[in-house]
């Protein structure tokens, strides 16, 4: 390819990855995002007050997202560190009403945050192809990446403001760069050493992101015994292949560690209490179901695997029901070339790369599988990135392997159309489903189950809620009790209650919450939850995927006999 066709095309790709993922940026908030604002403003204090102790969350630890919304404040409120005295509770509303009274719009520094967020991403993405590029060649390297950073579920989430993404990422570029480091070495570009620090670096970063990227651990060790075996069967030296191994281990662990604990500023005074907010949190939350502040112990008797397979074997029909035929059909590709013994179309290195990835992507459904707690689908989207990857490679050889048996698929112009075809089979599910992209389900799994089509309730459709309320007369001197409430009030010019998980149980709570508003906010489906529902009408009723979603009900018309029970 010629240099300036190769500068053209790559304007054209980043302008592709970039100009779709910013428009209507804020059109509306996932239920998180606002938290993880309060959180990074919190984070920004405290590294503006030298308070480094202060710089730890329980055990994500979040430390790359807090340092996203540190970046976003220092754009768009740096004041906010002399004005501020002190830190504010990890409740969302309160932030917001201190933004307001200074001046300030929260979806204005959620935009910011998101912004720098999105740009991250994209980066990553495009350093995954320069490693694809390094490893395999440019057009396997280019199919990938469009087909996998179209891939609805992987767009949506890569444009909000949330760990699992970036997680994802930098999981997918340590195992990229350490393949390359092992299998390619050094380039014009990229040192041999280098590669190797960028794995370790994207390792660190991951495990900054998320505790659960301890898995990269065992991945990496993998990855090096696979190398160090093809090595020993070319040089027959067992001591030397083992010692290089278990060097080139050794090294990028320490490496890990030192760009951590440079990251992270919580390390350079309280180490231990960093490690133990963060490790000793998620292992209790794993095999106990809750933090230390309510075990107050790990108790290793306790731990439990009973659900094990049953958490696996969700996951797996979760990442379905959010994949694409083309993914699907990509995969069974990437299986069949595994198996294919012609190195002239599959070359070995393909097939081990592959492999990686499809690795990388079963330890992170294992892991989430075995612990208990929360199983939210994008918990495990550093497996949808090793699956969407791995499809991706399996369409590139396809096609490659189109060519090499028709004359009418040889032609570059041919092998252009027919990837633009995927491509667009692939991101077609983008546009029935903006803005909330992450909704998209398989329309296979979907025709076949129009009955019991999977729920979100990420905040989606919350903002026309709040538009459908704000549109009344005396809106402002109104007050909302919402479900995921969070999502609500940057929308809604009234006052938001937050509806807590404890109202479904505590009735005493639920009625102190009624009395104080106009109206109650819900998502569809949840009358088991709350029998109240089934007493009362809706007043308006929001839809998504052509199905009642949010559910608008006026506290007025709750029966005097429901608070005197």
């Amino acid at each position: 390819m010629k240099n300036s066709i190769r500068i053209l095309v790559a304007l054209l790709v980043v302008a592709a990855m970039l100009i779709p993922r910013v428009v209507d940026l804020v059109k509306f908030t996932a239920a998180d995002e606002p938290f993880w604002l309060v959180v990074g403003a919190n984070y920004y204090y405290a590294l503006t007050h030298r308070e480094f102790e202060n710089t730890v969350y329980e055990y994500h630890p979040a430390v790359t997202t807090m340092w996203i919304g540190t970046a976003a404040m220092l754009i768009y409120f740096p004041e906010y560190r002399g004005m501020m005295d002190g830190y504010f509770q990890q409740e969302k509303t309160s932030f917001d009403t201190y933004l307001v009274e200074h001046g300030k719009d929260p979806l204005a520094l959620l935009w910011w945050t998101r912004l720098i967020q999105l740009l991250i991403n994209v980066a990553l993405f495009l350093a995954a192809f320069l490693l694809l590029r390094h490893l395999l060649d440019e057009w396997i390297a280019l199919t990938a990446l469009l087909l996998a950073s179209f891939a609805p579920y992987l767009f949506g989430q890569s444009r909000m403001l949330n760990h699992e993404s970036m997680v994802g990422l930098f999981s997918l570029i340590t195992i990229l760069a350490m393949a390359s480091h092992l299998f390619r070495g050094a380039s014009t570009t990229l040192s041999a050493m280098g590669l190797l620090f960028l794995s370790a670096a994207a390792a660190a970063f991951a495990n900054l992101t998320k505790s659960s990227s301890i898995v990269l651990l065992p991945v990496i060790a993998c990855i090096i015994f696979v190398w160090a075996v093809l090595d020993w069967r070319a040089n027959k030296n067992l001591r030397s292949v083992f010692l290089s191994a278990l060097k080139t281990f050794i090294l990028w662990l320490g490496l890990t560690i030192l760009v951590y604990f440079i990251a992270w500023p919580g390390m350079w005074i309280e180490p231990g209490k960093m490690l133990y907010e963060v490790y000793g949190n998620a292992f209790s939350y794993a095999f106990q179901g809750a933090r230390l502040s309510v075990t107050e112990e790990l108790e290793p008797s306790s731990f439990s695997l009973d659900s094990a397979g049953q958490g696996i074997t969700g996951f797996l029909v979760s990442i379905a029901w959010r994949t694409t035929p083309v993914t699907w059909l990509g995969l069974v590709f990437a299986l069949i070339l595994m198996f294919n013994r012609n190195r002239d179309v599959i070359p070995s290195l393909t097939k081990w790369v592959v492999g990686f990835l499809l690795l990388e992507a079963f330890a992170s459904i294992a892991m989430f599988g075995a612990i208990q707690g929360r199983n939210s689908p994008h918990y495990v989207l550093a497996a949808y990135y090793g699956f969407e990857f791995a499809a991706a490679l399996g369409w590139a050889y396809a096609l490659r392997w189109l060519s090499s048996r028709f004359d009418w698929a040889r032609k570059p112009g041919m092998q252009t159309a027919l990837l633009l075809l995927v491509l667009f089979i692939q991101a077609v599910g983008l546009f029935p489903n903006r803005p909330y992209f992450y909704t998209y389900l398989n329309p296979v799994l979907a025709s076949a189950n129009e009955n019991n089509l999977p729920r979100f309730f990420y905040g989606e459709r919350m903002e026309q809620a709040a538009a459908y309320l704000s549109a009344k007369p005396d809106a402002q001197s109104m007050t909302a009790l919402v479900y995921f409430g969070r999502s609500f009030s940057y929308y809604f010019p009234g006052k938001t209650l937050l509806f807590k998980p404890v109202l479904f149980d505590d009735k005493t709570q639920l009625i102190e919450n009624l009395r104080e508003a106009d109206y109650l906010v819900i998502y569809s489906g949840l009358q088991e939850r709350l029998p109240l529902l089934k007493e009362l009408t809706p007043e308006h009723v929001i839809e998504l995927n052509g199905r009642g979603y949010v559910e608008i009900y006026r506290v007025s018309d709750i029966p005097a006999s429901f608070y005197n029970e």
